[in-house]
């Protein structure tokens, strides 16, 4: 019975999207997200679906562009003192949705909130004077180097130069709320909200207080919440999607070759990994971890499961961040040589590790690979782990609170720069450190490269020692597929994954 009512809820939900969007309108795009995002609070943003959202109703002082670098957006021009520590950001003329002005008071108000609640990328703001020293609960919030000068003028003091701070800015986090409202419907992006339907739709519509409107060729953004991949695929099929891929809407594996001809595979600074709990037993164990990382085939993995384009995870962060090759290939002798040794420590036999459990996301590339995985473990080392199911948010709060003892998870770079993956090991209290990894030579080396003519080499180091200690177990890197229907004509995309619809064009 269960079975029939799963399928009608599909058919029904083929159907009122064919009664609804059949005959878009030639400037309404029409895309999916897998799941709703959780939050449209920038300065709570941690999950890819809210982070595109969110740049879709609000600016920030800078934007991202294809190639990867930032434009000016609400910022007119920017100032930067001799020794590379105070950014002055002087704003352009523009409101609110409402017609409210937008002021640099809004962005003092918004950046401090979000080092103050803490929100999950408050490390983002830990180069600006004193932010990480406030979350660490050291100095009042006053005292964050973070001030409006006047309504035009923000200014921010930083402890340290960072070369990659101006890229922060156009990040989901930087991007301001409104201080003279909680109405969520008052927005300052290319877009804002006229329809929302709990896990089921969310309606966009153009913002006409937008200040670079005439640059927006998109009248209308209509998202679909489909959380079963052959659902969207289906209606991509039927010509009720624009555009089907990427981390928003996976593509089925077994569509990967049907559509093989048709694929375009978008740029991803983005990883699969497993993530271990090391802040207790029996993940706590190095060669534990080792055992199991050394007796994963990833070329099986993304030959059988992953599928077309991915990349076998030889390098611990993604190829775009990084040239070094630093995970060791498969090797059963080393890994049941590992897992002895960790018999031998943790004082346990295989059957002590029966009750370990494996949590993954309920889409179907990471069941297949939660399935692969349990099969390798149990032939190779004789470990068999349970496999539990979650839905994205109920899995992200067990990692953030480190409630789990093996998880599957990915990252995506948030910025073009190594910093914007190392960053968060280096707090074990970081929401984003899964982990709860903690290495003070590691924490160091990051310190240090902020300053150092070898900023590149030391990166390097801290990464191979994120390596050597096997936190984590990077299994592939993205490419992610995607599929264009006739209607588009153009969608611009970033190196670290992001999907500007914005800068989308359709066929006239």
């Amino acid at each position: 019975m269960l079975y029939w009512i799963k399928r009608w809820a599909l058919l029904l939900l083929l159907v009122m999207g064919c009664t609804t969007t059949s005959h878009a309108p030639s400037k309404h795009l029409r895309i999916c997200f897998n799941t709703e995002p959780a939050t449209l609070d920038p300065r709570m943003a941690g999950d890819f679906a809210s982070s595109t959202l969110i740049c879709l109703i609000y600016e920030g002082l800078t934007r991202c562009l294809p190639g990867g670098e930032v434009e000016l957006a609400l910022a007119d021009h920017v100032e930067l003192s001799a020794d590379l520590l105070t950014y002055r950001f002087y704003l352009k003329e523009a409101h609110w949705s409402d017609g409210t002005p937008i002021t640099a008071y809004d962005f003092e108000a918004s950046w401090k909130g979000a080092i103050a609640l803490p929100s999950p990328s408050a490390y983002l703001f830990y180069p600006i004077k004193n932010a990480e020293n406030h979350v660490k609960q050291r100095v009042p919030l006053h005292e964050v180097g973070i001030r409006a000068v006047n309504d035009k003028i923000l200014q921010v003091e930083l402890t340290q130069p960072t070369p990659y701070f101006y890229s922060l800015t156009a990040f989901p986090s930087f991007l301001p709320v409104p201080r003279h409202t909680n109405d969520a419907s008052v927005c300052s992006g290319p877009f804002q909200i006229e329809h929302r339907v709990h896990q089921s739709e969310i309606v966009l519509r153009k913002n006409l207080k937008f200040w670079n409107r005439n640059a927006i060729a998109i009248d209308q953004i209509h998202i679909s919440i489909v959380p079963d991949e052959m659902t969207a695929l289906q209606m991509f099929e039927q010509g009720h999607l624009d555009w089907l891929g990427g981390p928003l809407s996976p593509l089925p594996p077994d569509a990967l070759e049907k559509w093989a001809d048709s694929l375009q595979f978008l740029p991803s600074a983005a990883t699969t990994f497993i993530s271990f709990n090391i802040q207790k037993p029996p993940f706590n164990n190095f060669h534990l971890r080792q055992a199991l990382s050394l007796s994963i085939d990833r070329e099986a993995l993304v030959q059988q499961v992953a599928g077309a384009g991915q990349l076998v995870a030889k390098s611990f962060l993604p190829p775009t961040l990084t040239q070094q090759e630093l995970i060791p290939s498969t090797n059963y002798a080393d890994a049941k040589a590992h897992l002895g040794k960790a018999f031998q420590e943790l004082g346990i036999q295989a059957k002590d590790l029966d009750t370990l459990t494996l949590y993954f996301k309920s889409i179907q590339v990471d069941k297949r690979l939660a399935q692969a995985l349990q099969r390798q473990w149990e032939q190779i080392l004789g470990i068999r782990v349970r496999l539990e199911q979650l839905d994205a948010k109920s899995l992200t709060q067990k990692l953030q609170n480190r409630d789990y003892q093996i998880a599957l998870s990915l990252w995506i770079a948030q910025f073009d720069d190594p910093v914007s993956i190392l960053e968060r090991f280096k707090d074990p209290t970081n929401l984003k450190n899964f982990p709860g990894w903690e290495n003070l030579e590691y924490s160091q080396l990051l310190t240090s490269a902020a300053t150092s003519e070898m900023r590149a080499q030391i990166l390097q180091q801290a990464e191979a020692l994120l390596a050597k200690e096997l936190p984590l177990a990077p299994l592939y890197h993205w490419r992610s597929p995607a599929l264009y229907g006739p209607r588009i004509k153009s969608i611009g995309t970033t190196p670290s994954g992001g999907v500007l619809f914005e800068r989308c064009e359709l066929q006239k």
